[in-house]
């Protein structure tokens, strides 16, 4: 009887297993505005001089070492981001992309 209900758990303990990713690699987080701006901030304090064509192949590569899942990040995500944090002041326009903006 003894030799049943261990073979019986055994059991349940391998089925249980069955379901839960061992050893598995945890998915990683997709980036957030923040850390978008976070990872274009990075990107120009390294390279200042960087041509704007390059910006976003290097904030995605960026995203990557930061640990988040870069690929749904695209072109106008970056620069949508970029735009926003210069126009709210957060950022100065290092690129250079903006122009003048004129009011009326």
């Amino acid at each position: 009887m003894t030799r049943r209900r261990w073979a019986d758990s055994r059991l349940a303990v391998a089925v249980v297993a069955l379901g839960r990713r061992r050893g598995g690699r945890r998915r990683r987080p997709y980036p957030r505005r923040e850390d978008v701006a976070n990872a274009i901030l990075s990107v120009l304090a390294r390279k200042p001089h960087i041509h704007p064509a390059e910006l976003v192949d290097e904030v995605k590569a960026e995203l990557e070492n930061m640990g988040f899942y870069a690929g749904l990040v695209n072109a106008k995500r970056v620069w949508r981001t970029y735009e926003e944090y210069v126009r709210a002041g957060r950022m100065y326009d290092y690129l250079g992309v903006m122009g003048e903006e004129t009011e009326t």
